[in-house]
């Protein structure tokens, strides 16, 4: 598979990059794509016709939604997930005794808005520990109790890429009537899920990760429970009519159907979109089902080999598949690890105490051996010093007076 595909992308034979959960390459068609509309804007800008603030976008919606497993009009286009946690703080209703439930360590964009509407509340936020046994499911649903109001999960870790089991984490969500609040940020494009299984109140992702395409468009998508809900922005293009340019200040109350109350002002993006519509397209035809399986056989394989080399990680049943974070007792702090490699032309990430291992579709088995063999280095490397300075001879004694 990934000599097919390693095709699709603009990459150095000499580059073995294992960091898709930080950022990934652009596929030509993408890059593309969006060369192509900057030079129509360029070229032909007294053409724009109005229609395009708003078929592209409907076009990339639809997508996003087949992919998702859902219905266009659940799905509003944002510009970061940070955008659509705090559409979901805003809908939801926090008061004196509500918790919202956190897990240890989550990615602040999904903890700063939450403390922020904690605030002056009397509502608090719980933050579940870790789990030693890696089993994230069973410890957030311990934590979820009567007073719980949201349970603010991902899907999977983005640290260490361990699983999050959300069919059981939102049935006992269910059980006290809490809301569920989703992000797939580190899922969307390695992993397949449909929506109608957890059955999310709000579910956002970013767009330039596993998903292949451009920083600056995210996903949202808000449950017809939360429609009515009021959106960040009071955009023009949200409202109903705002297709037709003549009728402007003919102002309405009505908002567009369904989630589209929620995009961002600005939303057309007409650089990027293109772009983004590309890559949604690849995923579609190639499938996330082959993509996890392909991503999966790559995380086995890295498993064991970085287990050989005496690296802690969670076991693969409790991973996601396509992305794991090893840990060392030799190396507490990864990133003198990460700059050794990045000067080899390998590239993974240190999140906290992991080295953040991720690999996509472009990559290949053949790669696995040269980061194992790379990381095998620089480990008997390290040892190696840590050997020599702890067999150093002393140093010459001297007449200077003991200090104590």
């Amino acid at each position: 598979m990934a000599a097919e595909f390693r095709d699709f992308f603009s990459m150095p034979d000499d580059l073995v990059y294992f960091n898709a959960s930080y950022l990934t390459p652009l596929p030509q068609l993408s890059a593309a794509a969006g060369t192509m509309a900057i030079a129509q804007r360029e070229e032909s800008f007294w053409e724009f016709a109005t229609s395009e603030f708003f078929d592209s976008t409907e076009k990339l919606r639809s997508l996003v939604a087949i992919l998702w497993g859902t219905l266009p009009h659940n799905i509003a286009v944002v510009p970061s997930v940070s955008y659509g946690v705090e559409t979901a703080v805003r809908a939801i209703p926090l008061g004196p005794g509500d918790e919202v439930v956190i897990p240890q360590d989550d990615f602040p964009s999904n903890v700063y808005p939450w403390a922020e509407a904690t605030k002056n509340t009397g509502a608090r936020i719980v933050m579940v520990p870790r789990p030693h046994d890696f089993n994230w499911t069973r410890q957030i649903c311990e934590s979820i109790r009567r007073t719980t109001r949201v349970v603010s999960v991902p899907l999977t870790d983005w640290s260490d890429g361990t699983l999050f089991d959300l069919k059981v984490i939102s049935q006992r969500a269910r059980e006290v009537g809490a809301a569920l609040v989703v992000d797939v940020s580190q899922s969307f494009g390695a992993q397949p899920f449909s929506i109608s299984d957890f059955d999310p109140d709000f579910l956002f992702s970013v767009g330039y990760k596993w998903q292949l395409g451009p920083y600056g468009l995210s996903y949202l998508y808000v449950a017809d429970r939360w429609r009515e809900a009021q959106p960040i922005e009071n955009a023009w293009l949200n409202r109903k009519g705002s297709e037709d340019f003549t009728r402007l200040s003919e102002y309405r109350e009505e908002y567009q159907e369904g989630a589209r109350r929620f995009d961002a002002g600005q939303r057309s993006q007409f650089h990027l979109t293109p772009m983004a519509l590309e890559s949604m397209r690849l995923l579609r035809e190639v499938t996330i089902a082959k993509i996890q399986t392909h991503n999966q056989k790559l995380v086995s394989t890295l498993h064991q080999g970085m287990t050989g080399l005496g690296f802690q990680m969670a076991p693969l049943e409790r991973l996601a598949g396509h992305m794991l974070g090893v840990r060392h007792r030799n190396w507490p702090d990864m990133n003198p690890l990460v700059r050794r490699l990045k000067d080899r032309r390998v590239f993974a990430s240190a999140r906290g105490p992991c080295l953040r291992i991720s690999p996509h579709l472009y990559n290949h088995e053949g790669e696995v051996e040269i980061f194992l063999a790379a990381v095998g280095e620089e480990l008997r490397g390290s040892l190696g010093s840590s050997a020599r300075q702890n067999h150093e001879p002393d140093a010459p004694a001297t007449n200077k007076p003991l200090q104590i």
